[in-house]
């Protein structure tokens, strides 16, 4: 009987051993994922990835503009002493970009649109929102300390309407990037319009108070502006506005727009009775007036995306 028992506890006691050591091993697998001891075993890192988005898909800007400036202090004798003197080109519109980080290792840095910070923050962290330019940053940017200038552009980038497509990369604290990008669509805003503009086929311009897309085929020249004639007891009140004229480049073919509501005057080709009833025109050049004229209001199609 004495036997029997010792056999039971010798095997009792394997037993416990077996199963301490699976706790032991699990322990020992446990702390190395949680970075603690010196083992080989390491723990397994969710692959790095960026994710940008936007809540506004428009950016609406008006052209750059030269711009110099400077600061200065007054030295212990009270002369004023210049510090700094910038120059660049300002004026352009910005929209937020938020971005969005997820696995990989901190500390996050990112380069969004070929800048590392904007006018108020450093591009770092697992979230953010940055201030996009509307314009062209690869030809350079800084940023003045005055909310109405903000950044500056080293040369003109030349604002025009069209999509823009923001590329950011970050890089963690182990070395590894991603990136990402995210689309929007740039609005040149020409105010009252200037004479001899040109605007780019297919794209949407805001200018004479209205927005206004190029046919897909023919640029368009701003032509100049004139008083509407009055006809004998004409019953338009904008008798005698003025009108502005835009002509598809290359070809006779033009609208003109009342300056008071930018509604149409007249246009040419004319719409044919059977064009307006069909809604569609065999003659190219009446199809491409068609589109302008649609146009008239309207924002761009598909103007982006949201990451």
């Amino acid at each position: 009987m004495i036997a029997k028992l010792n056999r039971l506890r010798i095997r009792d006691l394997g037993l416990f051993v077996v199963v301490a050591g699976i706790v032991a091993v699990s322990a020992v697998f446990a702390a190395r994922e949680a970075g603690l001891g010196g083992g080989r075993a390491e723990a397994t890192e969710e692959q790095l990835s960026l994710v940008l988005s936007m809540s506004e898909q428009i950016c609406e800007t008006k052209r750059a503009e030269e711009f110099s400036g400077g600061s200065s202090h007054l030295d212990e004798d009270g002369n004023r002493v210049q510090r700094k003197t910038v120059y660049g080109w300002s004026g352009v519109s910005s929209l937020p970009v938020k971005w969005q980080v997820s696995g990989g290792q901190e500390p996050f840095t990112l380069v969004i649109d070929h800048e590392s910070a904007d006018q108020d923050r450093d591009y770092r962290g697992a979230t953010g929102i940055a201030q996009v330019g509307c314009a062209d940053t690869s030809v350079g940017t800084s940023f003045w300390p005055l909310p109405d200038v903000g950044r500056l552009y080293d040369v003109d980038p030349q604002v025009d309407s069209g999509r823009k497509t923001v590329r950011a990369v970050v890089t963690d604290g182990n070395g590894d990037t991603a990136e990402a990008t995210v689309e929007f669509y740039v609005i040149l805003n020409l105010g009252g319009g200037t004479t001899g503009e040109i605007l780019k086929r297919g794209e949407t311009y805001h200018i004479g108070g209205v927005l206004m897309t190029a046919p897909r085929d023919y640029d368009v020249r701003v032509g100049s502006q004139e008083e509407r004639e009055c006809a004998e007891n004409d019953p338009d009140p904008r008798c005698g506005g003025r009108i502005h004229w835009y002509l598809l480049v290359g070809v006779d073919a033009w609208i003109a727009l009342y300056e008071e509501d930018g509604a149409l005057d007249s246009r040419w080709p004319e719409a044919s009775g059977s064009d307006r009833a069909s809604g569609a025109s065999a003659d190219p050049l009446t199809a491409a007036v068609d589109s302008m004229v649609d146009s008239l209001g309207k924002l761009p199609q598909r103007t982006g995306n949201g990451g």
